[in-house]
C-alpha cells in the first residue's frame, strides 16, 4: 500500500491550477428555492395577468422595502466553472424566504 504524502499548497497554487486547467471563476446564480407549490402559484399569477396593459399595472400601489440581514452579508459567492458550461448545483446559491437570516421593513 502507498503511503500518503503531506503537501502545503497555499490557496494561490490551488487557483493557478485550476486557471491553467481552463476553470475560471464566476459568481454563483442566485436563484429562488422555489417548491413545485411556489412554481405552480408564480404560473397562475403569470397566466392571470398575462394581458394587462401598462394602463391595469399603473393602477396598482408599489411599496419601497428594505432588508437588513441578521446574520453576516448577502454578496456575491464565487464557484469554479469551465466557460460556457451549464450551470450545475454547485453554481448556484439557493436563497430562502423564511430562513430567518433577514428582516424587510
Amino acid at each position: 500500500m502507498l503511503e500518503q504524502q503531506q503537501m502545503q499548497l497555499s490557496a494561490d497554487t490551488v487557483r493557478r491550477a485550476l486557471k491553467r486547467s481552463g476553470l475560471r471563476s464566476a459568481a454563483k446564480v442566485k436563484k429562488p428555492l422555489l417548491k413545485a407549490r411556489h412554481i405552480r402559484d408564480r404560473l397562475d399569477f403569470a397566466r392571470k395577468y398575462q394581458h394587462w396593459t401598462v394602463a391595469d399595472w399603473m393602477r396598482v400601489v408599489w411599496s419601497d422595502e428594505t432588508k437588513i440581514n441578521r446574520f453576516g452579508s448577502d454578496g456575491r459567492k464565487w464557484c469554479w466553472k469551465e466557460p460556457g458550461s451549464a450551470l450545475k448545483p454547485s453554481h448556484v446559491m439557493g436563497t430562502l424566504m423564511h430562513g430567518g437570516g433577514s428582516i424587510m421593513v
